[in-house]
């Protein structure tokens, strides 16, 4: 198969990219809808592999069949994908995705008719990162917790509560950087592909890290338990 060029590369991402632009113009809703539903998948599928909780899960299910206990049985679909992937994808295509649409479409309207000035920018930076950022991580923490298995109202907020505060140091950091860079060297119609982008990589880290976190807390459990019954 012969190599595609550069040229032709490039050629290919810039199609892609303005039939993306082309999308988001006529369907904001539903681009950005499916564009975080795509965006969710890809972040389990990695965070779940990248944290070792797919190997654990399959060291689970194999010791429990070795041992001849009782193993869960996979729907039909579960042979194909993960349930949780799954579960995270819909997050993104039904939840997410929209909330992320009408929050700005509200910040948009509140600053439209606002004169461009050093002034409505910091401004509209500080309603990003201090009342959208905020409750689009709370949403986010609360429905991993969800899609963990955590059914208790009272469990999950203490799960928002103990990781809000870590994942919003991080996102004052980093983010006011990346909105004015954004506001100085890219135009607006492709601040939606950019911040996707950027949000995509720090929703991984995020995800990875929480997965980690649940999974040394259930082998400590676990190795609590049987140096108990010992």
């Amino acid at each position: 198969m012969a190599a595609i060029s550069k040229p032709a590369r490039q050629n290919l991402a810039v199609a892609l990219l303005t039939a993306y632009l082309s999308s988001l113009a006529r369907q904001p809703l539903v681009t950005k809808a499916c564009t975080t539903a795509t965006l969710n998948f890809l972040q389990e599928e990695i965070a779940q592999r990248a944290s070792g909780l797919r190997s654990a899960e399959i060291s689970n299910e194999r010791r429990a069949a070795f041992e001849g206990r009782p193993v869960p049985k996979k729907s039909l679909i579960e042979h194909v994908v993960n349930k949780r992937v799954l579960q995270f994808s819909l997050y993104g295509l039904l939840v997410s995705g929209p909330l992320n649409h009408y929050l700005y479409e509200v910040l948009n309207k509140v600053f439209a008719n606002r004169p461009k000035n050093k002034l409505n920018t910091l401004l509209t930076i500080l309603a990003q990162n201090l009342i959208i950022s905020p409750i689009l991580n709370s949403v986010f923490l609360a429905a991993n917790a969800v899609i963990a298995g955590e059914r208790s109202v009272e469990n999950i907020v203490k799960v928002v509560r103990a990781r809000l505060l870590g994942m919003m140091k991080v996102s004052w950091v980093v983010f006011p950087c990346v909105q004015l860079f954004a506001a100085r060297a890219l135009p607006p119609l492709v601040w939606v592909p950019f911040f996707n982008s950027i949000a995509f990589i720090f929703g991984t880290y995020f995800n990875t890290q929480g997965k980690i976190r649940a999974l040394q807390a259930a082998r400590a459990e676990e190795d609590e338990k049987d140096a108990k019954r010992e």
